[in-house]
């Protein structure tokens, strides 16, 4: 009867795991023999290819960086829209742009800005897509006032940019003081809030300009007979709703009002007024 064999750990090994132990070995064996001749056969081969691969890729590794692959892709589709006075072909000319071009010389803040030099053209959104298409979303100047001098009239938009627009619609517009068209900019934007905000108060204005020593804006509206002082920034709705109440709240006040001075916010004050006006 032979003894048991014991384990490293001093644990008794009976007979039955030490046949399991030596089949699990012949096992092992047999594996690591069988990849051992396939790789005297065939393995050797393929890891001198993976070998030659890894120190090509090693010494091409900085050409590697510079691969870009948007220079294999070309420009294809040109996407428009929101344009109405400009034709498709204005708008690619100005954004300098076509079809064809390689998608890495794109650059969409490029293409925006040079789109922004047409005076006709308010606000522009352009976009890549993948894989070869370029989007542009444009809102079109409209003319907000004009400026008459020696019998001409100038239309300017939002922008303070002038239009090619006719002497009719110049007529048709709030006029800017020839004195302000230092600061016809300004006008313009304050203008654009107004008719955002109030398009029936724009469509009364008659007059505007920039007054230096209050640092307002002076508007004379069609249907008033004094000049009314705007902030020269911090427009908002309620600013000019308190204008319009002021027509309903005060209108025989306003009968003799000068100037109403709407530049402190929440207030309106009424100026160079004439008690007669009220007693006939």
């Amino acid at each position: 009867m032979s003894l048991d064999d014991t384990n490293m750990f001093g644990r008794r090994i009976g007979y039955n795991e030490r046949k399991r132990k030596r089949k699990r070995n012949r096992k092992v064996k047999l594996a690591i023999g069988s990849r051992v001749r396939w790789f005297k056969r065939k393995g050797w081969f393929f890891a001198l290819l993976l070998v030659v691969a890894v120190g090509a890729l090693w010494h091409s590794r900085f050409y590697l960086q510079q691969i870009n692959p948007l220079e294999f892709r070309h420009l294809q589709y040109i996407e428009i829209e929101g344009n109405r006075m400009l034709s498709w072909e204005d708008v690619v000319q100005s954004a300098q742009v076509e079809t064809g071009m390689l998608m890495s010389e794109l650059d969409a803040d490029s293409v925006k800005k040079s789109l922004l030099q047409i005076p006709l053209i308010h606000s522009a959104e352009v976009e890549s897509k993948f894989p070869s298409s370029l989007y542009i979303k444009l809102q079109e100047a409209s003319p907000i006032l004009s400026v008459l001098e020696d019998g001409k009239g100038t239309v300017y938009s939002e922008r303070g940019l002038s239009l090619p627009m006719s002497m009719m619609t110049a007529l048709h517009l709030p006029i800017l003081e020839n004195e302000s068209i230092g600061k016809i900019k300004q006008v313009a934007l304050f203008l654009s809030t107004m008719r955002k905000m109030n398009k029936n108060l724009y469509e009364k204005v008659s007059q505007i300009g920039w007054s230096e020593k209050d640092s307002a804006f002076e508007v004379f509206f069609k249907d008033a007979g004094f000049r009314v002082m705007f902030p020269e920034s911090n427009w908002d709705n309620d600013l000019f709703t308190l204008y319009d109440a002021l027509g309903m709240g005060f209108r025989k006040d306003l009968l003799c009002a000068s100037e109403v001075d709407m530049r402190f916010h929440g207030f309106a004050y009424i100026k160079n007024f004439d008690k007669r006006c009220i007693n006939g």
